[in-house]
């Protein structure tokens, strides 16, 4: 037990936050139905579920447009990059600097990588703050993203997917006044090296009453603060979140109530839950706790006091039905026969080229004309110019043409699938302008001609193990400004 708590007052605060969750659902129900012997998580209803080109990295890379589009921010003046996750596509890899590259973020960032636990999301947090109070970091990036499942046919199987995207900067809206830990109890939940899926053992009863009460009533003792007004727990089901809220007395917000609908998001779930309570805003001045728990090993929390309003971002595209079968075949458990190898289209697929190593959704600009090529040419195909800028491109436009391919699927993704070119929002010229890509996350009803449509970073395939990324096209669905989008 340690407590890391400073008399001084801690500059470094919440500027911006925001959270995507993708559009499948699997419901506990469903899931039920095929193991109809096994009880289920507590108070959760559903379970978000990625698609099959999403992953961790993908959906961290949503949340961070989404955190800095809120709050105005330069990306080059982030220079501090932590991205916490359970369910990174790599046992030795830095998808740290898988998402720096996709936003852009300059090569001279520190980049950090925290893996393998659920208390990372608030690691992560605390990391960032200490980068900024120390005047290592102007701005900080703190990213908590997970794609999880547990053992087959066991109550931990189904968990949620998701990812949240925090600006930690001096002088945040929402202070973080420090940071307490405490060990506790035997592991009952775990991941074994080269298994795919969360094991577990011992009750939920004996987990929340005999562990994470006491570990968190810990915490809240070390951070001098009784009873405090909001307090964010996870990753915990609906019924253990007001069980410990109860126990330790928290007197307003019990967090994000989205853990019913979205289940277990592991290292995401705490700042999941904190985007819960500070949105409405609590009144200036009110204290709060967000705490990380893991069963059996520990709790890890973070105290913040709230001084004015910051925008909470929520992307939530229209939720989507999946079934079981579709659920394990998402998962990669489910494979059927074994297919060919992917031929990943880096020459079609914008920002994919394999020297890409900037990243971003990079265009090459002509200096005689002013079309822009994705990816970057070196003869501009509207007036014969070779002389060329190298600049991000838009992320919007609309659908100039597409087809739907019925007969040979896109791995992993099942037939039929879309295709087709896209013109960028503001851009000209007759060949410039456009880019061609594969259609995701779009109902096939609602593609059409002129169509606006968004650019997303997703999976294009696999080489020898390593995961390829680049740029899809996704029909605009829903709006950050919208209902559920910004609350101010």
């Amino acid at each position: 037990m340690h407590d890391q708590r400073s008399d001084a007052v801690m500059a470094a605060g919440v500027r911006g936050l925001a959270t995507y969750v993708p559009p499948g659902r699997l419901s506990v129900d469903e899931w039920r139905r095929h193991w109809p012997g096994v009880g289920g998580p507590g108070g959760v209803r559903s379970v978000s579920v990625a698609g099959y080109d999403e992953d961790i990295v993908t959906m961290g890379v949503e949340a961070v447009d989404a955190v800095l589009a809120s709050t105005d921010a330069a990306i080059d003046d982030i220079d501090f990059l932590v991205v916490a996750t359970c369910s990174s596509p790599y046992a030795e890899h830095s998808v740290a600097t898988e998402v720096a590259r996709a936003v852009g973020l300059p090569r001279s960032a520190a980049l950090v990588d925290l893996a393998g636990s659920a208390l990372g999301g608030v690691a992560a947090l605390a990391a960032a703050t200490d980068a900024v109070n120390s005047g290592r970091a102007r701005n900080a990036l703190v990213v908590a993203s997970e794609r999880r499942r547990g053992s087959l046919g066991t109550a931990v199987e189904a968990l949620g997917s998701g990812s949240v995207a925090m600006l930690v900067s001096n002088n945040g809206s929402v202070a973080i006044d420090g940071t307490a830990s405490w060990r506790h109890g035997v592991p009952t939940r775990w991941r074994p090296d080269g298994d795919g899926g969360l094991h577990h053992y011992d009750d939920t009863r004996y987990e929340v009453n005999g562990q994470v009460v006491p570990a968190i009533s810990a915490v809240l003792g070390q951070l001098e603060v009784e009873a405090p007004f909001f307090s964010a727990f996870g990753p915990l089901d609906a019924k253990a979140v007001t069980t410990v809220a109860r126990a330790v007395g928290a007197k307003g917000e019990l967090g994000s109530t989205e853990v019913a609908t979205l289940g277990d998001l592991g290292s995401a779930a705490p700042l999941f839950a904190l985007a819960g309570c500070l949105s409405p805003w609590p009144p200036a001045g009110e204290r709060g706790v967000c705490a990380a728990v893991e069963p059996g090993s520990g709790a890890l929390a973070v105290a913040l006091t709230v001084h004015t309003s910051t925008p909470v971002v929520a992307r939530r595209p229209e939720p989507v039905a999946v079934g079981y079968v579709e659920y394990l075949q998402r998962s990669g458990v489910l494979t059927g026969p074994t297919p060919p190898e992917p031929i990943v289209p880096y020459a079609a697929t914008p920002g994919a080229a394999r020297d890409d190593v900037d990243g971003g959704l990079a265009g090459a600009r002509c200096e005689a004309c002013g079309s822009m090529f994705v990816p970057p040419r070196r003869v501009c195909l509207d007036c014969g110019g070779d002389r060329f800028t190298i600049e991000q491109a838009p992320r919007s436009g609309t659908v100039v043409t597409f087809n739907v391919q019925h007969v040979v699927a896109v791995h992993p993704e099942p037939a039929p699938v879309a295709v087709g070119v896209v013109r960028l929002t503001g851009e000209g010229g007759q060949r410039g302008g456009q880019v061609s890509a594969m259609f995701c996350d779009s109902d096939l009803g609602s593609l059409s001609v002129g169509a606006a449509v968004e650019m997303v970073y997703r999976r294009i395939g696999v080489d020898d193990g390593l995961v390829k990324y680049g740029w899809k096209a996704r029909v605009a669905t829903f709006d950050d400004n919208g209902p559920g989008g910004v609350h101010p």
